[in-house]
């Protein structure tokens, strides 16, 4: 999809949704200028021909106006609320399903603040200061009108709106990068605070509140000297505005009543124009005031419609049919987009499907990168994971998704049921999903386990699963991996919080992935797993340094137990005849 297109995607959707709020704006300027001709009416009328009937009508007509004018701007609100609303709902699962996919990536874009940037348009769309850009238009037409009574009194109504523009212009030029630099600096010691509650529990262990406390408190002084200074530039022009305002509404009243005097014109002109004029006034004053807020929305435009021009990942043409499990790596390289480190370096090898891999290795040999390199959590810098001869990135993420299994290192469940959890939170008829979710817990051998919680498969696991132990959270973990019989199973680290009931568990659901044909990729350092694996690939510095099938293991097994036996038989025949031994050596 064209960028063109995507980047009109946000335009089309507010021009399209703002076309009645601005209608309605359309009938509502028009409306607030009754109470300016009911004045003139009334002034060059009504006390003229002194005629009471004159007086009723015009001041029920004004009055069923300035009822319609707040029946439509009321309508225009909630209007407006409710672009702010759809907004949302249109834009925000794209948006997070960017922001879901950048942080698996591991990777910093525009996407980690598209949730808030979206909230600051709903909210802009929300708020007044949208309402004064939608007046401001209009102030070209009171000027008109104004110019319309005499042209003297237009012209000093042009020359105050001229130089209102400009005050808002020089403020925009002088505040633009300040306000942006705010804005990214206030984003970033969120972003700080939002770490320092995801590992709350670490931080109250180690003592570490007070001293993230003050980084935290460091960062957002600078915002605050940065607010200080931008809060006082835009409290002065404000200020000046105000005075600017008041006193051209002083020099229009002063003109006219001149022109009253020496130019026989109506007492009642005098009044209206000056208060035409502040309404002409009273917008541009608004946005002035609400600058701010104009310029984190339009920062925050600029930002989505950027994110939203790039097209979503994983959308494919062809949709390929669901996996049979055949993986194939071949040469994958990986390199950290920040640092440039090299976490892999051609990594080669194949499975079949019935095929248990085992990786192995010490820290930071690259066994978890290459983990979430093969269910396409990470994107390699070279080489390609092939399922079924086809690169992954090929599938569509709808029939890989539910074709892999993942169990990741660091265990987090959703706040939910455990079903749902289980299920993924897919949305599929009861029936089956029941189903389903009992066969991946039992084939993970956690079915027991899980009729012993209060509530059985409708127990709530709290949010990331706090109310579950470790062990129960990785066992809950696997049969969510195992859900709905996937192809390709990729596991790490599954037997780390797990005890020996949990271990027997385990054995026993990769016995029966195997038997199923189900491809398995484990990384693990323990010997129990590498009993059941059929290869095992021994990783070091993100390079494979040796790959073992389970025949060489048991060749190499049996030799090492035939070592083992012939130095005790070795050891035993010295104990027996020693001073044989003891000849023979001299």
């Amino acid at each position: 999809m064209s960028r063109f297109i995507v980047m009109t995607d946000l335009a089309v959707f507010l021009r399209q949704r703002l076309r009645w709020p601005a209608l309605f704006s359309l009938a509502i300027n028009l409306a607030l200028l009754a109470p300016s001709i009911y004045m003139l009416q009334v002034y060059d009328r009504v006390l003229v021909t002194r005629s009471i009937e004159t007086l009723v009508m015009l001041t029920i007509l004004t009055g069923v106006t300035l009822a319609a004018f707040g029946a439509l701007d009321q309508v225009r609100s909630r209007l407006l609320s409710l672009v702010g609303m759809s907004l949302e709902q249109r834009f925000g699962p794209t948006l997070l399903s960017h922001l879901i996919v950048t942080n698996a990536r591991q990777t910093t874009t525009a996407a980690d603040d598209g949730l808030k940037d979206l909230s600051t348009l709903r909210n802009f769309l929300s708020g007044t200061p949208v309402v004064a850009l939608f007046d401001a238009p209009w102030a070209v037409v009171y000027v008109l009108l104004i110019a319309a009574f005499d042209w003297r009194l237009g012209l000093l109504a042009i020359v105050s709106v001229l130089v209102l523009l400009w005050l808002t212009w020089s403020n925009n030029q002088r505040t633009r990068s300040g306000l942006d630099g705010t804005l990214k600096e206030m984003r970033a010691a969120g972003r700080w605070a939002d770490r320092c509650l995801a590992n709350a529990e670490v931080v109250t262990a180690l003592g570490m509140s007070d001293t993230l406390s003050r980084r935290w408190a460091e960062q957002t002084a600078s915002v605050h000297d940065r607010n200080l200074t931008m809060g006082s530039r835009t409290g002065v022009l404000s200020a000046s505005t105000r005075t600017l305002r008041q006193m051209v509404q002083v020099l229009m009243m002063a003109l006219g009543a001149w022109l009253v005097i020496h130019e026989g014109a109506s007492s009642g002109v005098m009044l209206a124009t000056t208060i035409i004029l502040g309404r002409a006034l009273a917008p541009i004053e608004q946005i002035i005031g609400s600058w701010s807020a104009f310029t984190e929305a339009r920062l925050a435009f600029g930002r989505l419609d950027e994110l939203l021009a790039k097209p979503p990942e994983g959308v494919v043409a062809t949709t390929l049919p669901r996996p049979q499990g055949h993986l194939k790596v071949e040469g994958l390289t990986h390199v950290t987009p920040d640092s440039q480190r090299i976490l892999l370096r051609q990594v080669s090898f194949d499975a079949a499907p019935g095929e248990i891999v085992a990786l192995v290795g010490g820290s930071g040999a690259g066994k978890t990168t290459l983990a979430r390199l093969l269910v396409g959590v990470l994107r390699p810098s070279a080489g390609v994971v092939r399922l079924d001869g086809a690169d992954i990135r090929q599938y569509d993420p709808r029939v890989l998704g539910p074709a892999l299994g993942y169990l990741p290192q660091d265990v987090e469940l959703f706040s939910g049921t455990v079903a749902e959890n289980i299920a993924r939170f897919t949305q599929t008829p009861e029936n089956d999903c029941a189903e389903a979710v009992i066969a991946a817990a039992k084939a993970a051998g956690v079915h027991e386990l899980i009729l012993r919680f209060p509530q059985g498969y409708d127990t709530q696991v709290g949010e990331g699963g706090r109310r579950l132990s470790g062990g129960q959270r990785q066992r809950v973990a696997l049969a969510r991996a195992l859900y709905q019989a996937p192809a390709v199973v990729v596991l790490d680290e599954p037997d780390a919080s797990l005890d020996s009931e949990g271990e027997d568990a385990l054995m026993h659901a990769l016995q029966g992935l195997k038997q199923r044909g189900t491809t398995v990729v484990a990384v693990t350092q323990r010997r129990r797993l590498l009993g059941v694996a059929d290869k095992v690939i021994v990783m070091r510095d993100g390079q494979v340094e040796r790959t073992a099938t389970q025949a060489q293991l048991q060749a190499q097994a049996q030799q090492a137990q035939q070592s083992q036996v012939a130095a005790a038989q070795r050891s035993a025949a010295v104990v027996a005849h020693p001073h044989q031994s003891r000849g023979q050596t001299a």
